[in-house]
């Protein structure tokens, strides 16, 4: 049998294609089509866990929840609760995927409302004319604006990575 090729981390990473960083390991989960996950930093204010679960409902992630022992994947079991770091202060939590898309859903829709509704691009584009001076310009896109549609979309873009 050949001898396997010694690699350093460096050059690892190097040949990776990922050079500035590792992407996230996947959680292995019993039932990974059921949940959404999230590592919450119980440190943040002494509020966080509670709000995590009473305010945004999350609860926490058990051992049986896992399709693998909290070791392989970086965490420990503590006081019934997936854990990592030295105190156990990043906690493993989980949030049924179908609520966590509906309240993915209502907070784009939210944002978009602030950032790309028609008041809002009203603002930025008048904003923007008048801190540069522009008031005739400014005045020509008031009028402009009363009657523009304005929209916001979504689209694939080809990266062209295949």
């Amino acid at each position: 049998m050949a001898k396997k090729k010694d690699i350093s981390i460096i050059e690892r990473r190097l040949q990776s294609g990922s050079i500035f960083g590792t992407s996230s390991k996947p959680i292995p989960l019993k039932e990974p089509k059921m949940w959404a996950l999230r590592i919450v930093n119980s440190q943040v204010n002494n509020q966080h866990l509670y709000d995590m679960q009473a305010e945004k409902g999350w609860v926490y992630v058990v051992l049986a929840d896992l399709d693998v022992r909290p070791d392989e994947i970086g965490f420990r079991e503590l006081d019934g609760r997936i854990v990592r770091g030295i105190k156990g202060e990043e906690v493993l939590m989980k949030m049924p995927l179908a609520d966590y898309k509906a309240i993915q859903r209502e907070k784009d829709k939210v944002n978009r409302a602030q950032t790309i509704g028609r008041k809002a691009a009203r603002n930025t584009i008048m904003g923007a004319m008048h801190a540069a001076g522009d008031d005739q310009g400014a005045a020509f896109m008031e009028k402009a604006l009363k009657s523009a549609k304005i929209e916001d979309g979504v689209e694939r873009v080809n990266l062209g990575q295949d």
